[in-house]
């Protein structure tokens, strides 16, 4: 019988807990899709392992690995079990594995019912035993968001095999390695991303490819501010606002050094921004856009966060750094204060991966935005006169996301 390896038959998931939701469940939630896993069932994807390790998170060994296309943590105990977690594959799959170099017992491709408790919840599910290196393990795969946030926030796993238990384990420090996880597969997909929207460099014919990003209306007319890197390989040009209709516009003026470019559509919205050239270090902001198409819901996305640099990169004055989740699609979207008023324009975020290869640790919410004051400039300069007015008026959060709805748009490249 042809053996398939651990990547391509993560197929068991534990039967469904109590129902449990916050923030860290939303994030689980926003990179499991349903889908197929990057390898299909007949061709070999490799072992389970670290191949690229970004250190250690409260005891947890966190990395990539290429053979499974995740990331993944591991952590080894007394006894020489080693528990690893993870996403795999383009369309992640968060699955869970344990190993031991004394298992001899298990046969690989073997079905064995597990029960796992952790604290008072006990989960029962289907494992398939596998072979790596000089150890054996058993793995389940398309695991439920809920069951990720229990391992996360338990203080231990006892694993029982036909209600023998053969492993009690800490898990301290769980609950942080499972969030290096998440922002090292975040920035995984956003290095995919990046990666599958590069221009080709050989003399093959290009495909009909298609990109999205974010904008917000500035004026009256239609105008509407974006950034350069979302307009600058398209033929066409479409705005979308939540709920609404698409909309033809057309490129007004760009700035490639900035980074930022003006749209014009024969429509406008019922509301314009004022636009504030002040900002606080330390002050609440928030970001409405359209991040991970696809993925992340079409009516848009708000997060929450603060100025925390009033510059950017080697201290570049154009920018200022803010803590507010982004992701790719959220570029060219409005960085706006308390009172609804627009204070930056978002335009990037640290490549996680490249920072964790370099100093062994993932960076968190680090991301950028194009000061207001850059962009009157430009706007200034190409003879764009934002009508939006200044607010002094504080409004909740809830409220500044319904505000944000009304002149905020995706931006369709084609």
């Amino acid at each position: 019988m042809k053996h398939t390896t651990f990547a391509a038959r993560l197929l068991y998931p534990p039967r469904k807990p109590r129902p449990r939701k916050d923030i860290l469940a939303r994030t689980i939630a926003a990179l499991m899709l349903v889908g197929s896993i990057a390898c299909a069932t007949e061709a070999p994807c490799g072992d389970l392992n670290i191949d690229k390790s970004f250190g250690k998170v409260s005891g947890w060994d966190v990395g990539f690995s290429k053979s499974v296309g995740g990331c993944l943590a591991a952590a080894t105990y007394q006894d020489r079990t080693t528990v690893w977690f993870g996403f795999a594959g383009d369309k992640p799959s968060a699955y869970i594995a344990f190993t031991n170099p004394r298992w001899a017992s298990v046969e690989v491709d073997g079905q064995y019912d597990m029960q796992l408790v952790m604290g008072r919840t006990r989960w029962n599910g289907e494992f398939m035993g596998f072979e790596r290196s000089n150890e054996k393990g058993v793995f389940s795969g398309n695991l439920k968001t809920e069951f990720m946030v229990e391992l996360a926030e338990s203080g231990g796993v006892g694993v029982f095999l036909n209600r023998r238990r053969v492993a009690a384990l800490s898990l301290d420090g769980s609950r942080r390695a499972l969030e290096a996880v998440l922002s090292c597969q975040k920035a995984f997909m956003t290095a995919q991303s990046d990666t599958r929207d590069e221009p080709s460099t050989d003399n093959k014919p290009k495909r009909h490819t298609k990109s999205s990003g974010t904008g917000f209306y500035v004026s009256d007319s239609g105008h509407i501010v974006t950034n350069h890197h979302v307009i600058a390989e398209c033929s066409t040009i479409n705005v979308l606002p939540p709920g609404g209709a698409a909309v033809s516009a057309t490129l007004v003026a760009k700035d490639k050094t900035n980074d930022l470019a003006i749209l014009k559509t024969a429509s406008s919205p019922a509301a314009i921004p004022g636009l504030r050239s002040q900002m606080r270090l330390g002050e609440a902001v928030y970001v409405f856009g359209f991040p991970l198409t696809g993925i992340l819901s079409t009516s848009g996305n708000f997060t929450a966060g603060a100025i925390t640099a009033t510059t950017g990169m080697e201290d570049d004055t154009r920018l200022a750094q803010i803590s507010a989740p982004v992701q790719p699609g959220n570029s060219g979207g409005p960085l706006l204060d308390k009172y609804g008023n627009v204070i930056g324009v978002i335009v990037s975020k640290l490549n996680a991966l490249n920072i964790a290869a370099a100093t062994k640790d993932i960076p968190q919410n680090v991301n950028f935005a194009i000061k207001t004051g850059i962009a009157t400039n430009f706007l200034d300069s190409s003879g764009v006169v934002p009508t939006g007015k200044v607010s002094t008026r504080e409004l909740a959060p809830e409220a500044i996301a319904d505000l944000a709805k009304i002149f905020t748009v995706q931006v369709l490249c084609n």
